[in-house]
């Protein structure tokens, strides 16, 4: 796979970023509408939980949560702590991060269990923006440079627009929506149909404002990164119907994981290629050969995330023993009344991918490990 450098239109390639990038999204939506216009599988009841997938098919959950959402967290251990370069360049940051998020969920769980969880959740909220802030970065580095700042400032708005107002219009419409981020009431609710239903209708009149500008900047002879178009398209899609179109647990966890996810790992996977003579042998090895390096990948990831779900599901949600074969731990009530120290610690590898991608993503000599890779724009949260 080549990657290409800063100067390309695309991040890796057309079609890497078409088929990693752009396209898990938007296929996501599809499949959702399809399922919806089918009757299948219906609205999930309200109290359901994207974190114990409680409203998910079992052979679903496992796709979605261990096999992608969980796994994608663990990839950041190929950006950073696997790369022997980075490490021995990072070892305070990488050292210090967990340690610290570690004793914030502490503290933040001492206030009890739902203030944590909201508090994971804002923080998430924002770690999933802020991804596609960094990819819409990435994509508009290749226009035109002006003396204007209006362009970009543009993109930006439109991006926080079509990911925002969705969020906010979940905390606002009567009846809230029938799925969570983490659990049931972490996000504040005020319900209001009369702002809701502005907050809705400012999301079209504002996707339209923004259509009109770039058709006048294309007008005007302005280079237009045909990328960034599809980003924003795909972002407002998942973020639209996932939350404000359909109000079904399954719609919103299939779109939302699947958009944020896939991509991430790509990227991370286009990385550890690019990186390769810095990891340790066993990968090095196995990146020389493009399936054995897909499949290596994927394997370590998904033992990660299962090795983690099986702490989950055996000290805290007890829920999946027929997925686990974890019944007799579960029984046996273990690690009860020890959730203000076990759930920090189950949550760390998360909470630490949340932080350090803000670090690992921007541009410049702190992050010369990316130049060659992609442009210098931040892209992480």
């Amino acid at each position: 796979m080549e990657v290409k450098n800063q100067f390309s239109p695309w991040i890796i390639s057309k079609r890497f970023d078409l088929g990693w990038f752009i396209a898990p999204g938007l296929i996501s939506v599809i499949i959702v509408l399809a399922a919806y216009s089918l009757g299948f599988p219906g609205p999930s009841p309200l109290g359901s939980s994207r974190t114990n997938g409680s409203a998910l098919p079992p052979w679903l959950w496992l796709l979605l949560i261990p096999g992608v959402d969980v796994s994608h967290v663990y990839s950041t251990l190929f950006r950073a702590y696997f790369d022997k370069e980075v490490w021995n360049r990072k070892k305070v940051l990488l050292t210090l991060v967990p340690f610290l998020c570690f004793m914030t969920a502490l503290i933040l769980y001492s206030f009890g269990k739902l203030f944590f969880w909201g508090a994971m959740a804002y923080l998430a909220v924002f770690h999933f923006i802020r991804q596609q802030y960094g990819f819409l970065s990435l994509y508009t580095r290749t226009e035109p440079k002006t003396e204007s700042k209006l362009p970009f400032l543009l993109d930006k708005i439109c991006l926080y627009v079509v990911t925002g107002l969705p969020v906010l219009y979940w905390h606002l419409v009567p009846g809230g929506r029938h799925f969570e981020w983490f659990m049931e009431g972490d996000f504040y609710q005020y319900p209001n149909r009369s702002l809701s239903d502005f907050i809705h209708i400012f999301f079209w009149v504002w996707v339209i404002v923004y259509l009109l500008s770039q058709v006048y900047l294309l007008q005007k002879g302005r280079r237009i990164s045909t990328g960034k178009l599809l980003l924003l398209f795909n972002t407002a899609s998942v973020w639209y119907v996932g939350i404000v179109l359909l109000n079904d647990d399954f719609a919103f966890t299939l779109t939302n994981v699947i958009n944020h996810g896939i991509p991430y790992m790509a990227l991370i996977f286009a990385y550890s290629n690019f990186r390769k003579k810095h990891l340790p042998s066993f990968f090095y090895n196995s990146f020389r050969n493009g399936a054995l390096a897909i499949l290596s990948f994927s394997l370590i990831l998904l033992a990660f995330a299962l090795s983690e779900e099986w702490l989950w599901d055996s000290f805290i949600w007890r829920e999946h023993p027929y997925l686990f074969g974890n019944s007799s731990v579960i029984k046996a009530e273990l690690g009860l009344g020890f959730e203000g120290i076990l759930v920090p610690i189950f949550f760390l590898p998360q909470f630490t991918h949340y932080i350090l991608d803000g670090f690992l993503w921007k541009g410049g000599k702190d992050n010369s490990e990316l130049e060659g890779f992609i442009g210098l724009r931040n892209l992480g949260s």
